[in-house]
C-alpha cells in the first residue's frame, strides 16, 4: 500500500531526473560573452544562490524584449556558478579573479575518436592543464564540440555498444544501440562519454555545464573566440605560465651550466665542494651511477653511500 501511494504521487526517488540536465542551445542565435553576464559579480556565489536568481522581467517590456531576456536568462542558468576567488587546498593559497578566468576551447568531432575526444575534453573541463588545478573546485574551461554526428568509432563498437538505464520498476531495463542513439541524439553520445570519465561526485553535474555539444559546425559562442585544441596541448608548457629564461649561459669557451642560484657549476666538483679526479668520474659514469664515493676506497672525507646503492658491491668492483 505504501508503495502504491508513492507511485501515485508522481515523485521520483531514484536515478537522474532529466530536468537537471543542461538543455540544448539554439546554434543560430548568438549569445553574449560570459564576462558580460558575470562581470558585475564581486565575490563567489554558491551554486544554489546562482540557480535561484529570479527572471529579470518588467511589466513595461515588450514581447520581443521578454523573449530576448528569457534566452539570456536560460543561458545564464546553464552556466556553472562563477568563481571569483578560490582557496586552493593543496597549495594553501587564495587566487584572485585574474587567475580563475575560464578559457573557451573548440574541438571538431571529425578529427577524433570518441575515447580520445572524451579524454581530452575531460582534462580541459577538470582544469588539469592549469597551474591552479584543485580537485575540490570547478576551475576548468569551457569546451565546445561541433559536428557530433560525425564522431569516429570502431566498427565493432558501432555494432555492440549499448546505452542502458533502468526505470526503477520491474522489467524496466531500457537498452539503446549506439547507431540509434547517434542518429537520434548524437549530443548524448559525447555527453555520456565525457560524463563517464569525470569523477563521480557532487561536482560532476556542475562540471558538465562547461560542455557544449552541437550537431553542426555552427555554434552560438563566436563572441568568446574559442581556441582550437591542439594535439600536443598537454605535452607543452601551460599557456598560463610565462616562459622562463634558459638555465645556461654561453661564453667564449662554450656552454656553462648554472645551478639554482645562477652560479656556474665547475667540472669534477660535487654538491659538497669536493673535487673528483677524471679517473674516478669516468669509472662511475661507465658503471652508470653517480653515488657518493666510499671514504675507505679514496681516503677522503665524503658522505657514506646510501643503503640502496649497495656500497659493498662497488668496493669489490674497485678492487
Amino acid at each position: 500500500l505504501m508503495l502504491r501511494l508513492v507511485r501515485g504521487t508522481g515523485l521520483r526517488f531514484f536515478g537522474r531526473h532529466p530536468k537537471h540536465d543542461v538543455g540544448q542551445l539554439n546554434s543560430s542565435k548568438q549569445l553574449p560573452r560570459v564576462d558580460e553576464i558575470t562581470g558585475s559579480i564581486s565575490k563567489s556565489i554558491k551554486r544554489k544562490e546562482w540557480k535561484r536568481q529570479p527572471f529579470p522581467h518588467s511589466k513595461f517590456d515588450s514581447k520581443e524584449e521578454i523573449r530576448q531576456k528569457r534566452d539570456i536568462y536560460l543561458y545564464q542558468r546553464s552556466l556553472p556558478a562563477p568563481v571569483i576567488d578560490a582557496y586552493l587546498h593543496g597549495a594553501d593559497v587564495t587566487v584572485s579573479r585574474e587567475n580563475t578566468f575560464r578559457r573557451w576551447w573548440i574541438m571538431d568531432a571529425r578529427d577524433y575518436t570518441l575515447g580520445k575526444l572524451a579524454s581530452l575534453a575531460c582534462r580541459l573541463i577538470m582544469g588539469k592543464h592549469k597551474p591552479i588545478f584543485d580537485r575540490s573546485l570547478v576551475l576548468g574551461d569551457f569546451v565546445i564540440v561541433t559536428n557530433a554526428p560525425e564522431i569516429n568509432v570502431a566498427r565493432k563498437s558501432q555494432d555492440t555498444k549499448l546505452y542502458r538505464y533502468h526505470t526503477g520498476y520491474p522489467g524496466g531495463l531500457v537498452e539503446t544501440p549506439y547507431m540509434k542513439m547517434l542518429k537520434e541524439k548524437p549530443e548524448e553520445v559525447i555527453r555520456r562519454a565525457i560524463s563517464g570519465m569525470l569523477p563521480k561526485n557532487n561536482l560532476r553535474k556542475e562540471r558538465m555545464k562547461l560542455l557544449r555539444v552541437f550537431r553542426t559546425s555552427e555554434h552560438p559562442h563566436l563572441a568568446e573566440e574559442p581556441t582550437i585544441v591542439r594535439a600536443d596541448l598537454f605535452e607543452t608548457r601551460s599557456p598560463w605560465l610565462e616562459p622562463k629564461e634558459a638555465v645556461q649561459q654561453v661564453d667564449n669557451e662554450g656552454v656553462v651550466i648554472l645551478d639554482h642560484e645562477g652560479n656556474p657549476i665547475q667540472d669534477l666538483v660535487d654538491n659538497h665542494g669536493n673535487t673528483w679526479t677524471e679517473e674516478e668520474a669516468e669509472w662511475l659514469l661507465s658503471e652508470g651511477t653517480t653515488m657518493f664515493r666510499d671514504p675507505e676506497i679514496y681516503g677522503k672525507d665524503v658522505p657514506e653511500p646510501r643503503t640502496d646503492t649497495y656500497g659493498d658491491y662497488w668496493k669489490k668492483k674497485m678492487k
